[in-house]
């Protein structure tokens, strides 16, 4: 119970981890191409995203909702509307992955009421909701926490899809990835039995088959502790990998995403301050047995990072001190 509660105390200044942590992209490449701003700055709404996608047929981009509001579209102008619509109840939305394969927006839900209430006996709820991308409603609503009921506590996290269509959601606190076919039957996927005691957070899914999923924890200090990167085979996951990382200056990874080039581009720790404050580059040469880091740039407070199809990095700058802040700044990180 302890863990519990601490973990409730603790979710604002670590909310920046959430898978929304925290936003993957699908693996299929988007083919259209606009000039974008460097920074767009979105004013008037008390938004709180944690999680951020870009949607390729309008260029325009997904930020989802840790005060439990609709998931808002925002131009390059910095103008925006809410999205989605249809649901019966609200929860806070952290990861969002677009399936454009199958006009989706995939979207993490999560109780974050439940897990800020202090009560230890209250462990929160995870759901996979299924917009339409055209219109932004709802089409499914998928109670993913049956799927793990001894779990201490659930927090949906982040979204991944492979080539047939089913999705892959990672459960931070609950330590387990649950797979949602297209169908919407869903069924616990993975349990986190590594050597490595952080939960899933990031995730993504290479098109060779298998997902490279980050695990971490945060310590009392806000800095991450106990992570990794695995690499988990879509037809056997129980044949996880632990990808060997030697370079110091990897600390784990909030959101992270694979770019075209193959690579794994992640929201960081320095481990010097709180928070995502780094945005780090990941690269292999023997498909993820093990990796180096490529390239690591100082960036403001972020979650995650969305990778447009000119492969350009955009982050959501995050400030979980000030959830009702009503400006949110949307930027370009380039290595």
């Amino acid at each position: 119970m302890k863990n519990i509660v601490k973990m409730k105390n603790s979710l604002m200044s670590v909310a920046a981890l959430s898978v929304l942590t925290l936003i993957s992209t699908a693996c299929t490449t988007a083919s259209s191409s606009i000039a974008l701003p460097s920074s767009i700055m979105v004013n008037g709404v008390a938004q709180n995203p944690e999680g951020i996608e870009y949607d390729k047929n309008d260029h325009t981009f997904l930020l989802s909702s840790l005060n439990a509001a609709p998931i808002i579209k925002v131009n390059t102008d910095g103008t925006f509307k809410a999205f989605t619509s249809g649901e019966k109840f609200p929860l806070s939305s952290a990861g969002l992955q677009i399936d454009y394969k199958h006009n989706r927006l995939l979207v993490a839900g999560f109780n974050g009421m439940e897990l800020m209430d202090k009560k230890p006996e209250t462990k929160g709820i995870s759901f996979l909701r299924v917009y339409n991308l055209k219109t932004g409603v709802l089409e499914k609503d998928i109670n993913l926490s049956h799927l793990a009921p001894h779990a201490s506590a659930y927090f949906a996290n982040d979204i991944a899809v492979d080539d047939a269509g089913n999705a892959y959601i990672s459960d931070w606190y609950a330590k387990v990835i649950y797979k949602v076919d297209l169908s919407g039957k869903a069924t616990l996927f993975w349990r986190n039995e590594t050597v490595i005691s952080g939960g899933p957070n990031g995730l993504d899914c290479n098109s060779d088959g298998f997902l490279l999923v980050s695990l971490l924890n945060v310590n009392a200090k806000g800095l991450y502790s106990d992570y990794g990167l695995i690499k988990i085979p879509l037809e056997k996951p129980s044949s996880v990998q632990v990808v060997t990382i030697s370079d110091s200056k990897f600390s784990g990874f909030d959101g992270m995403v694979i770019n075209e080039k193959g690579n794994v581009i992640g929201v960081s720790n320095n481990q010097k301050t709180p928070g995502g404050n780094t945005l780090l580059e990941l690269s292999t040469q023997d498909n993820w047995k093990s990796a180096k880091v490529l390239n690591v740039k100082a960036i403001k407070a972020s979650t995650t990072v969305a990778i447009t199809p000119e492969n350009d990095n955009y982050v959501i700058n995050q400030d979980f001190t000030r959830n009702f802040a009503k400006s949110w700044h949307v930027e370009k990180i380039s290595f």
